[in-house]
């Protein structure tokens, strides 16, 4: 990738046209022209603008040869104010994921303490229908950083490497964030147990559904975390797998998970079945929607 093509590639991400770049440097809009075109090279006090401008080196800049892992430089460029943007990004959306389905499953704790009476089945729909629409709400937010995903991805070899030092030591965090969720879903019969000593039964159950509920989210903020970084500090391997795998191979994985979820339901009285239907529901719904949109534009 040559000069120009990095600078436009540059100011188009940050959202500048040739005009208002020109305005920043103190340059003519035919000089950036130039420039894109590489018909021409800036200064070396115009570089070093452009270097802090768009936070990269200056080393990326004028090598016009790049490698990272044995790639050449055939890919998007991603800058480190791009990295945290995109991670922040994903974050919120693990969160309003991780609500969603909060929500849908602690709904059943009305059930377990109120009975089944009028009052808990009113209370079960109103969060089961507002675990729901989180979900709906998430999946048609803007979607931003498509790039990310979608492309192999070039960095300044002190980017990367900076940023795959944080990502191990985030890693850890992740991991015991899995653990804890582990350890109330595996711990939380035993805790309800010991509760039926100074509380009924239906407040046991119910406490069963709130663990549960906190458990799920660990894992689900932790899983989503993970795999953004992962596409970050692993992006050829994560590519490799996308590319084999196509696109939304993740709702085969969801589709069998929940009928399993539902026979155990019907058969052992786990769980009321209703809770992985509606999700199953919620799933197809929104994919349907999705791939709508998607053939639409």
């Amino acid at each position: 990738m040559t000069f120009g093509l990095k600078l436009k590639a540059l100011r188009k991400e940050h959202g500048y046209s040739q005009e208002e770049l020109a305005q920043r440097l103190d340059v003519s809009r035919q000089a950036v022209s130039k420039w894109e075109s590489d018909r021409g090279t800036p200064e070396t006090d115009k570089l070093l603008q452009i270097s802090t401008m768009f936070g990269v080196t200056l080393d990326y800049l004028l090598k016009s040869e790049y490698s990272e892992d044995g790639q050449q430089n055939s890919g998007y460029y991603v800058s480190r104010e791009m990295i945290d943007g995109f991670l922040s990004y994903k974050r919120q959306g693990a969160k309003r994921i991780a609500i969603g389905v909060s929500l849908i499953l602690l709904s059943n704790v009305f059930m377990s303490i109120f009975d089944f009476n009028q009052i808990a089945m009113i209370l079960f729909w109103i969060t089961t229908a507002l675990g729901a629409a989180v979900l709906v709400w998430h999946v048609f937010q803007p979607k931003r950083y498509g790039e990310i995903g979608t492309k192999p991805l070039l960095f300044d070899d002190a980017t990367i490497k900076e940023f795959r030092v944080e990502h191990e030591k985030n890693r850890k965090r992740y991991g015991l964030m899995v653990i804890a969720g582990a350890v109330l879903l595996i711990f939380s019969p035993i805790s309800t147990i010991s509760v039926l000593e100074y509380f009924d039964y239906n407040i046991s159950s119910g406490l069963t559904w709130v663990l549960n509920a906190a458990s799920v989210a660990l894992f689900i903020l932790a899983g989503l975390a993970l795999h953004a970084e992962n596409m970050i500090a692993r992006n050829a391997e994560h590519m490799s797998k996308k590319n084999k795998r196509g696109k939304f191979t993740w709702v085969y994985v969801a589709l069998p998970v929940t009928a399993i979820a539902v026979v155990i339901g019907i058969f052992t009285n786990a769980w009321s079945p209703v809770v992985p239907i509606i999700a199953l529901l919620c799933v197809l719904l929104v994919t349907v929607c999705k791939l709508l949109i998607e053939s639409r534009n």
